[in-house]
């Protein structure tokens, strides 16, 4: 989808263990779809050119190179689990309700 906001369908896939191809817009681009500890965790494109390359490519991968992209693709979208957000909100909230009761 062109310029989805955040794309948490992208995030479900990529948990499943599935190789992205998604839009080079929004979400997907800025926050989704990025290099997880220098590997490659999908595919973004915005021609059909560049979405049928994407697609052949995943399909020419050899098995190891698809679940090496899979697993970095799942780690990624932990970065997005209800824990993360739960920790990383508490992390940013704490200093400021610490700072009220002082």
């Amino acid at each position: 989808m062109t310029d989805e906001h955040f794309g948490i369908s992208v995030v479900e896939y990529m948990a499943a263990g599935a190789i992205p191809i998604a839009h080079k817009s929004a979400g997907p681009m800025m926050d989704i779809v990025l290099d997880e500890d220098g590997h490659q965790t999908g595919f973004l494109a915005s021609e059909k050119e560049e979405f049928t390359e994407a697609i052949i490519k995943v399909l020419r991968m050899p098995e190891s190179g698809r679940q090496e992209m899979a697993a970095a693709a799942r780690k990624r979208a932990q970065r997005f689990s209800d824990q993360r957000f739960h920790q990383d909100f508490t992390e940013t909230v704490r200093p400021i309700l610490s700072a009220r009761e002082g």
